[in-house]
C-alpha cells in the first residue's frame, strides 16, 4: 500500500478514498485558503490609496487593516462547537461564502465605520473556513497532519504573494483600489460552490484513530483539554499573532511613507512575505522532525528579521529578502507546527476544539496590534514601536515554548 500513502486515511469511520481524489481535495482546500490570504493581504497593500479617500489617521488605518481578526478570534473560538453541531464541510463552505461576500461589498463602504464593519465581518467567514480546513486535515491524516497542514499553509503563502502583487496591478490597470475586492470576492464564491459539490464527507468528517500510549503517560496528559501544553502553545499563538498583525497592518505604509517606496514597490515588497510562506511545502514535514528545537530556532529568527525590517533594511532588495524570511518563519513553519502541537496535546475527539483555541490565540491580538502599533509609531517612531510590537513578542514566545513537556504529547 505504499503507493497509496497520500490517500490512506488513518480513521476509524471513513472508507478509503483513492489517491487522485485526496490529492484533488487537498488542492481545493489549499486554493480556498489561498483566496482567504489574497483578500486579507491586498487591503494593507492598497492602504496608501484607501487612506485619503476615507481620511483615515495612521492608528485608524492600522485598525481597519486588522479589524477582521476580531471576528476570526471570536468565531474561531466558536468554530469547534459549530463543527461538532453541523459538521466540518458545511462550516467550511459557509465560511468561504461569508468572507467572499463581505470582500465583494467592501468597496461600498461610505466611511470609517462602514469600512471597519465590512472588514470585521470578513473575519467571521475566515474563522469558520480556517478552523474547518485544519480540522479536516488533522482528522484525516493524523500522524502525517503536520506535513499536510504545511502543504495547505503553502497555499496561504501563495495567496500572500499574489494578493498584493495582483491587487496592485489591478489597481494600476483600473485606476481604482476597489477592483481587486470585486475580483477576489466573486472568485471566492465560485470556489465555495466547487467545494460544496466535490468534497465528500468521507474526507471532511473523518475521525482520527487514537493509538494507546499509556506507557509514556501521554493518554492521561492529553485527556485534559486545558493542559499545560495546550495553554503554552495557545499563548505562543497569541504572541506570534501580535507580531504578525503588527507587521501586516502597517508595513506597506511604512515603506511608502517612511522610505519613499511607490505603492507598487511597497506592495511588491509586502507580497514577498508570501514567497517565504510557500516554504510550508516542506516546513510542515520538517517541523515533525525537528520538534521543539525547530520552533525555538524559528522564533529567534522571527524576532531578528522583524527587527531588521523596521530598523536596518533600506533597499528594496533587502526588504524583499527579509519579508521572505519573515513569511518563512511564520506561515512556512510556525503556524502549521503550532497547530499540529495543539492537536497532539489533546484527545483525538477534541481536534476541532483545540484548533479553535489556536485560531483564537493567533487572531485575538489582531485589531489591537494594528491600532497599538500605529499609536506607538506616533509616540516613539517606527524603530521603537516595531521592537515592542514585532520583535519582542517572538522572544517571549520562545521563552514559553522552552517550557513545553514533549513527553506529554501523543505520538500521532
Amino acid at each position: 500500500m505504499q503507493d497509496q500513502w497520500l490517500a490512506k486515511p488513518t480513521t476509524a469511520s471513513a472508507a478509503p478514498l483513492n489517491q487522485i481524489a485526496v490529492a484533488g481535495i487537498v488542492a481545493l482546500l489549499g486554493v480556498s485558503y489561498m483566496f482567504n490570504s489574497m483578500d486579507r493581504q491586498v487591503f494593507p497593500a492598497l492602504l496608501s490609496a484607501i487612506i485619503p479617500q476615507y481620511g483615515l489617521t495612521l492608528p485608524q488605518a492600522g485598525f481597519v487593516s486588522t479589524v477582521f481578526t476580531v471576528m476570526v478570534a471570536l468565531f474561531g473560538t466558536l468554530s469547534g462547537w459549530f463543527m461538532a453541531r453541523f459538521g466540518r464541510k458545511p462550516v467550511l463552505v459557509g465560511g468561504l461564502l461569508a468572507y467572499s461576500l463581505f470582500t465583494l461589498i467592501t468597496p461600498l463602504a461610505t466611511g470609517f465605520t462602514t469600512l471597519s464593519l465590512y472588514r470585521t465581518l470578513t473575519g467571521a467567514g475566515e474563522a469558520f473556513q480556517i478552523g474547518a480546513v485544519y480540522a479536516c486535515l488533522g482528522g484525516y491524516f493524523a500522524g502525517r497532519r503536520g506535513t499536510f497542514m504545511g502543504m495547505v499553509q503553502a497555499f496561504f503563502g501563495l495567496g500572500a504573494l499574489l494578493g498584493p502583487v495582483v491587487g496592485v496591478r489591478l489597481f494600476v490597470w483600473s485606476g481604482a483600489w476597489q477592483a481587486p475586492f470585486y475580483v477576489f470576492g466573486v472568485t471566492g464564491i465560485l470556489m465555495a460552490t466547487i467545494i460544496a459539490v466535490t468534497v465528500p464527507r468521507e474526507f471532511s468528517d473523518a475521525s482520527e484513530t487514537e493509538v494507546a500510549t499509556s506507557a509514556s503517560g501521554r493518554d492521561a496528559a492529553s485527556s485534559a483539554l486545558l493542559s499545560r501544553n495546550v495553554l503554552l502553545v495557545t499563548a505562543a499563538f497569541f504572541l506570534v499573532g501580535t507580531g504578525f498583525f503588527s507587521y501586516t497592518s502597517l508595513y506597506a505604509t511604512y515603506l511608502h511613507d517612511q522610505l519613499g517606496f511607490s505603492i507598487f514597490e511597497a506592495g511588491t515588497s509586502f507580497g514577498m512575505y508570501g514567497a517565504g510562506a510557500l516554504g510550508g511545502v516542506f516546513g510542515g514535514w520538517l517541523g515533525e522532525r525537528l520538534g521543539r528545537i525547530g520552533v525555538l530556532a524559528c522564533l529567534l529568527v522571527l524576532a531578528a528579521s522583524g527587527f531588521a525590517l523596521f530598523n536596518l533594511a533600506v533597499s528594496a532588495s533587502a526588504h524583499a529578502a527579509l519579508s521572505v524570511l519573515f513569511g518563512l518563519m511564520i506561515s512556512g513553519f510556525l503556524f502549521a507546527r503550532l497547530m499540529s502541537m495543539l492537536q497532539l496535546s489533546a484527545d483525538p475527539d477534541r481536534i476541532g476544539t483545540v484548533v479553535a483555541f489556536g485560531l483564537g490565540g493567533f487572531y485575538t491580538p489582531g485589531p489591537c496590534a494594528g491600532y497599538l502599533f500605529g499609536k506607538l509609531v506616533v509616540l516613539f517612531g517606527w524603530g521603537t514601536a516595531s521592537m515592542i510590537m514585532v520583535a519582542l513578542p517572538a522572544l517571549i514566545a520562545a521563552a514559553l515554548m522552552s517550557l513545553l513537556d514533549m513527553r506529554k504529547m501523543r505520538a500521532a
